[in-house]
């Protein structure tokens, strides 16, 4: 039986090419069967109408701190990983809310924040519901159980949007400062985007491990998904922008609407990828046998790994 090939063994890393075939296979038909394609389009939803409340919201933080115009500017550099339509999105937000008032930008961190973590949460919520999907899994946890995961998955994620921002915005003025050596230069532009995929790798580790209504697996049964989830999610952003700069003709079919639309595509890309990931993580303990979320030999997600 195919299951065979990957049977038995301890850790990712032991399943031979065969048993991997098997498994992508399984995840591929796990993705038809459960549409996840369609589910993405859901969280997509919800994290959208997370995402400009929590803009709003770190404009209000960081302008407490430090100058908030800094973030604006720094949009700038993700042009080589996002499609130009939707940097301009962003960027044009961020203008808008770094033109508000010092004291509009104090009230508003504590509104914004408000509405942006209600909005955050809904949004990881969402997102825990679509893993039990793509793990095949029945959500057993309560209520408060439930959303006080999503609450913690999303002060996570704040956190690590925080030092992302950090290396964003605080690596670039670091590196222009007077007395920095050229070869130190050189440096730091060559860590920034290698740091800032280890801090996605770190915060999809965590959803993994924490989002769907399992047994909490080891760690490296986790990694597999994880590791399906940055290349794709890194390549396909590339290929996404590439196109979209290139070739794509959203703002001529759209017009206003076609930067809206392009970060709506792009965002769907992302989550999905993070589903497939998820699903590949499932089928890789199932036929594994490993105890994490697979069904033999104790029921789906109740068996430790």
């Amino acid at each position: 039986m195919q299951r065979d090939r990957a049977q038995e063994a301890d850790a990712p890393w032991r399943i031979r090419a065969r048993g991997w075939a098997d498994i992508l296979r399984g995840a591929w038909k796990t993705i038809g069967q459960n549409n996840l394609s369609l589910v993405a389009g859901g969280v997509t939803y919800f994290l959208l109408l997370a995402l400009f409340p929590a803009l709003a919201a770190l404009v209000s933080v960081y302008g407490l701190l430090a100058n908030p115009g800094d973030v604006a500017k720094s949009v700038q550099s993700l042009s080589g990983m996002l499609p130009a339509a939707t940097v301009t999105l962003i960027g044009d937000e961020l203008h808008q809310l770094v033109s508000a008032s010092p004291k509009s930008l104090g009230l508003g961190a504590v509104i914004g924040i408000a509405i942006a973590l209600w909005s955050a949460v809904r949004g990881m919520s969402g997102m825990m519901t679509a893993l039990d999907i793509a793990y095949n899994q029945t959500e057993r946890r309560g209520f408060i159980r439930f959303n006080a995961i999503a609450l913690l998955l999303t002060v996570a994620a704040i956190v690590g949007g925080l030092i992302a921002l950090a290396l964003v915005v605080g690596l670039p003025v670091a590196l222009n400062a007077e007395g920095m050596s050229e070869p130190g230069r050189w440096i730091g532009l060559a860590v920034e985007w290698p740091l800032l995929i280890l801090f996605a790798m770190g915060m999809v580790t965590l959803i993994y491990r924490y989002g769907p209504d399992q047994m909490v697996p080891k760690w490296k049964w986790t990694s597999p998904g994880v590791i399906v989830t940055t290349l794709l999610w890194v390549v396909g952003s590339i290929l996404f922008s590439v196109y979209i700069d290139h070739f794509g003709s959203y703002n001529r079919t759209y017009g206003a609407l076609g930067g809206l639309l392009v970060l709506l595509t792009w965002m769907w890309l992302s989550v999905f990828v993070v589903l497939l990931g998820a699903a590949v993580n499932g089928e890789s303990e199932r036929q594994a046998q490993q105890p994490g979320t697979a069904d033999r030999p104790l029921p789906i997600g109740r068996r430790k790994a």
